[in-house]
């Protein structure tokens, strides 16, 4: 794979997102999808009920790894996006083709953080980039357990034992302190047990390339169950209904394309909603004392129930 081919991948699947976003053509759009960016394509076309947002693209940059005798290959690509209202962000994607005569799917996509740049990843005197394996052990954190680590610290907080591996943050500590926050309100305003479990995706990739400082910038998709349960009445009332029985508890805005505001307002036994999260994070050298740092993310609830 060449890095010209890459380029025009890259110019094709925008330009046709585009397209396709002002036809409506959201089945074909779809087929430009795979791994953990289909379920959010799903998510991004029927939440914005039938006007889905549209952008212009410049600056596109393609970062291709050298891979020989592989069926599947891929690159990764930033370019910096222009919504309708003028705000500018870098996105930050990845391709896969399977067979030499397979289409290009996109299979991640997210968003630097406002005023944050891409890792500065290392390019050979040809412009080719380099590929970490998924147990790579010559950085801080192996590809294959970043997702993981970034779970557990955002379930367990800055005294869970992986805190001292990832920095500090909104994604990070920051989902930690929204759980115990919600925990809280949600016992106290509707007799609810809330629960947030963060997992690493199995089934999707996750991509590294090497950084210029000799780390990585890698590339993983997160899956974010949370749970609304009703509790039962406290010890010492009368028994028979649940503390929560008949308390609207309000679907989330973002959520409320897959759960009906009105019919699914009370929560008889549960309420689950699940995010897929993609996330751009900079992992250190392996001789650094440096922490990751997450420097992108994007997420979409891509499933609910409520019974």
């Amino acid at each position: 794979m060449t890095l010209e081919e890459a380029s025009r991948a890259l110019d094709a699947f925008l330009d046709t997102d585009d397209v396709l976003r002002l036809a409506g053509a959201d089945r074909w759009a779809l087929l430009l999808t795979q791994d953990g960016q289909r379920p959010i394509t799903i998510a991004g076309i029927h939440s914005q009920e039938g006007e889905p947002a549209r952008y212009t693209w410049d600056r596109r940059t393609v970062l291709v790894p050298r891979q020989s005798g592989r069926s599947a290959v891929w690159f990764a690509a930033t370019a910096r996006r222009r919504d309708a209202s003028g705000e500018v962000r870098t996105g930050v994607f990845t391709f896969v083709r399977q067979g030499q005569d397979g289409r290009w799917l996109n299979s991640f996509a997210s968003l630097l953080y406002p005023g944050e740049k891409p890792p500065s990843v290392a390019l050979d005197a040809d412009g080719y980039a380099t590929a970490l394996e998924s147990r790579d052990a010559s950085v801080a954190i192996s590809p294959n357990l970043m997702g993981p680590l970034h779970a557990t610290v955002a379930e367990e907080g800055p005294k869970g034992y992986a805190s001292g591996l990832i920095a500090p943050g909104p994604q990070t500590t920051g989902f930690y302190d929204e759980i115990v926050k919600t925990k809280v309100t949600a016992k106290a305003d509707d007799c609810m047990v809330y629960e947030s479990i963060f997992a690493s995706a199995p089934n999707y990739p996750t991509f590294a390339l090497r950084t210029r400082d000799g780390g990585a910038m890698m590339l993983y998709t997160l899956i974010r169950t949370s749970s609304w349960t009703a509790s039962a009445q406290p010890q010492g009332q009368p028994q028979g209904l649940k503390c929560a029985e008949g308390r609207p508890v309000a679907i989330p805005a973002e959520a409320r394309w897959l759960l009906n505001p009105a019919k699914n307002l009370f929560i008889r036994q549960k309420r689950q909603i699940v995010e897929t999260q993609q996330y751009v994070s900079a992992v250190p050298p392996k001789a650094s004392t440096a922490p990751a740092h997450v420097v992108g993310y994007e997420g979409f609830v891509t499933g609910g129930s409520n019974r």
